[in-house]
């Protein structure tokens, strides 16, 4: 378990820079190329498509966000920002020095999105195996091909189909060792995202999947990774539009 505390109230001073994530630098490229097409493929191809362009590349543009709630100052990096001062908003974060936090997450009961940090957004157990089911896939696409085109070029017999099925297991296992070695090294960003599921009160989450739930920036007309419209994913929302009101009369 992590060391996180969760809070909430409404942003009393609120700054937004733009930047980039570099996180892995050059060597880590084609390890979040693989996450990204296996942990997506298996749910929408179309949703895919955007994680696997922004994957290739290294150098993610992010924003970073100061802000102040109750009197702390917290930090955190999203894709983009959604939010304003004013707003009311719960965080999970983790304490960092006296006073200041690093934001794992803001969710907001007004707009229904919950800001990740990048990476983050999916359970440990469906985050295997929708990786698994990516796999396969593209395993399955991979060997349907190659047959088609031997079976095109030149005539299919007996000894090309034994070489065929050898390859053919052999790629097996080497794409299922690499892609679980793409998830290993992942692995604790699906544990936090569990974490933070939990300390939410959202129901199983050891569930929870939320890569088909990520909202679209209309203005950028981007697909936004690791933003979510929770409500999509969730059976019940602990934190619905009334909460803020509700909360207010409960005082």
């Amino acid at each position: 378990m992590y060391a996180l505390v969760n809070f909430e109230g409404r942003i009393e001073a609120l700054e937004i820079h733009n930047g980039v994530l570099n996180t892995l630098g050059n060597a880590g490229n084609s390890l979040i190329k693989s996450s990204a097409i296996l942990s997506t493929v298996a749910g929408s191809v179309s949703l895919g498509a955007q994680t696997v362009f922004l994957a290739t590349q290294s150098r993610l543009h992010i924003q970073t966000v100061v802000m102040k709630i109750g009197g702390k100052v917290c930090v955190g990096q999203f894709h983009r920002a959604l939010f304003e001062a004013g707003e009311y908003v719960i965080c999970i974060a983790r304490q960092i020095e006296p006073n200041v936090y690093e934001l794992c997450s803001v969710l907001s009961p007004k707009t229904g999105l919950l800001h990740m940090q990048v990476g983050m957004g999916a359970a440990d157990k469906p985050a295997y195996q929708s990786m698994i089911k990516g796999g396969r896939i593209w395993y399955a696409a991979t060997i349907i091909g190659v047959s088609l085109f031997i079976i095109f070029i030149d005539e299919f017999n007996q000894d090309i189909f034994l070489m065929l099925l050898i390859v053919s297991i052999l790629f097996y296992f080497i794409l299922m060792f690499i892609v679980k070695n793409a998830f290993n090294s992942l692995r604790h960003l699906n544990e936090k995202s569990e974490q933070v599921f939990e300390m939410y009160g959202f129901q199983n989450p050891e569930k929870m999947y939320l890569l088909t739930a990520r909202h679209q920036d209309d203005n950028a007309k981007l697909l936004l990774e690791s933003v979510y419209e929770y409500r999509r994913a969730v059976e019940y929302d602990p934190y619905p539009e009334s909460y803020i009101k509700e909360k207010g009369k409960k005082k």
